[in-house]
């Protein structure tokens, strides 16, 4: 690298598989916002803007990868490189006189338009923060940024940082923060890794699927028209009883929250589709290697694999979901492999894709309950994610468990997936209440449904 360039770029690395598999989606889509993340922060209190915009300048500083674009072409591929320094990208508003009412669709209205503009890969920042004023104490901060960049558990660490940051120059106190682990690191970890028992396993694992599950959608994609990514969510609040109901079932059993979700999901899946072979795709937080400072770490470490799930009609609840425990743990050993290379080793056209619902289980801290700094109190969070899978379910633990489903509006009707979260609901009341019976036992509808269901299909049967 020249002088020039050496003063230009902090550092030069390749993509991580998942990287490679966001950016084949993105050079795929033509549209603008496609993976574009907006993390929404809600804070309390007199900001100072001038320490604000100083503690977020600091942070865009700490961590190379909000300094980070991408490559596309030479170097043997699509590369991404670290500037030495990026200007904040900085917007404010005050909505503070507005109604309510009229302040809300304003924000909304910002949030669309900021989601359209999207990000241009070969250029820094991809990402950029807004404050907007919304009553004397009251700022809605946005933070959009691109996948690429972040997952959702690093901007958790970004807003401890900023908090910390904002702290020491309000009160003009210094602060020693640890050096953060470089991401190049994550990268030489992952070139590390066994790639030829990756592709073993995951051959194995994915032998013999040749057909997505089908998600009973309302309207199917109409052939040859690109479908414009509107996404829109719902949310089932569970009650504090039924959410430690849960809780004590997975504890009794040995099994872990996310275990006994992902068996309820496949269930669903299984009784809407007909199958008793399904295949969804899980998310992973990537920070199970061992790699020191990992889990405070700022970057890309997710990853999306598949996850398939035989549901035997005679296998019993407790047993199948621990052998679903142990198929997970089994996968993550290699989950640093990309979703392109694990289609390409399994049986399924690549004109098909592995997966069309996602499940997510967000096991990070929210931000909620980090101690108020220097008079600003984070009092409401909220993420709004896009991606490619026009169904997703979305976990976040709690007192009251949180089930969000993200779907595509050009796909599923409001009706369906009210359906889909009640049915949801009954499936986790069913697998706590038959934990020795066979998941045929296992049901979505209520009873009177159910009878009634039955009765028409022995009328029926008596009919012919």
């Amino acid at each position: 690298m020249s002088t020039a360039l050496k003063d230009k770029f902090e550092d030069v690395y390749p993509l991580t598989p998942f990287q490679q598999g966001v950016l084949f989606h993105v050079l795929d889509s033509p549209t603008a916002g496609m993976y574009l993340n907006q993390q929404r922060y809600t804070l309390r209190g007199e900001l100072n803007l001038a320490a604000f915009r100083e503690a977020l300048q600091a942070v865009m500083n700490r961590h190379p990868i909000l300094r980070t674009a991408f490559l596309l072409s030479g170097l043997n591929g699509p590369h991404q490189v670290v500037y030495r320094q990026v200007p904040l990208p900085w917007m404010m508003y005050d909505w503070s006189e507005l109604s309510p009412a009229e302040t809300s669709s304003r924000v909304e209205q910002f949030l669309e338009s900021d989601f359209q503009s999207g990000f241009d890969l070969k250029r820094v920042p991809l990402n950029r923060t807004t404050l907007i004023r919304t009553d004397s104490d009251l700022y809605e901060f946005i933070w959009s940024f691109h996948l690429l960049l972040m997952d959702g558990w690093s901007m958790q660490v970004m807003l401890r940082d900023l908090l910390k940051l904002y702290h020491s120059f309000c009160t003009r106190q210094p602060i020693d923060l640890e050096p953060p682990l470089p991401y190049r690191e994550f990268i030489k970890w992952q070139q590390r890794q066994p790639q030829d028992q990756a592709e073993a396993y995951w051959r194995k694992t994915m032998m013999g699927f040749t057909t997505p599950t089908p998600l009973v959608y309302d309207r199917m994609p109409l052939a040859g028209v690109a479908e414009q990514p509107e996404f829109k969510e719902k949310v089932l609040l569970l009650d504090e009883a039924t959410t430690e109901n849960l809780r004590a079932f997975a504890l009794q059993h040995r099994l872990t929250l996310n275990t006994l979700l992902q068996g309820a999901w496949a269930l669903l899946l299984s009784r809407r589709s007909g199958t008793t072979d399904v295949v969804f795709g899980s998310a992973v937080s990537g920070r199970s290697a061992f790699i020191p400072k990992i889990a405070d770490a700022v970057g890309v470490f997710v990853n999306v694999l598949p996850a398939r799930v035989l549901v035997p009609l005679n296998g019993k609840v407790v047993l199948w979901l621990k052998e679903l425990q142990r198929q997970q743990a089994e996968a993550r050993r290699f989950e640093f492999c990309s979703l392109p290379d694990i289609h390409g080793w399994s049986d399924m056209p690549r004109s098909q894709p592995l997966f069309e619902s996602v499940l997510v289980f967000q096991n990070f801290p929210s931000g909620v309950d980090l101690p108020e700094s220097a008079g600003i109190k984070v009092i409401k969070v909220g993420l709004i994610e896009r991606n490619s899978a026009p169904l997703a379910l979305v976990i976040e633990p709690g007192a009251r468990l949180h089930l969000r489903l993200v779907y595509m509006r050009s796909r599923f009707d409001d009706a369906t997936i009210d359906q889909m979260h009640e049915y949801l609901e009954r499936i986790l009341r069913e697998l706590m209440s038959r934990a020795d019976d066979p998941l045929s036992s296992i049901s979505y509808h209520a009873e009177t449904e159910r009878q009634f269901l039955i009765e028409s299909f022995n009328q029926s049967l008596a009919s012919l």
